[in-house]
């Protein structure tokens, strides 16, 4: 069974592309091993739909 990430990211959508800002409050606004982790899983899913990043 997959484990859940437990972060979440602020999403920005825009006209032609869409932000994602991941910042973790609970470990002192600070990136932790699970905002890397979700930012992987980020990029596979916009990979997987030939998103480019800027």
């Amino acid at each position: 069974m997959e484990r859940l990430v437990g972060h979440h990211a602020d999403i920005d959508p825009r006209w032609d592309r869409v932000r994602f800002a991941i910042t973790a409050h609970d470990a002192g606004n600070r990136l932790t091993g699970d905002d890397f982790d979700l930012a992987g899983r980020i990029d596979q899913i916009a990979a997987a739909h030939s998103a480019k990043p800027l």
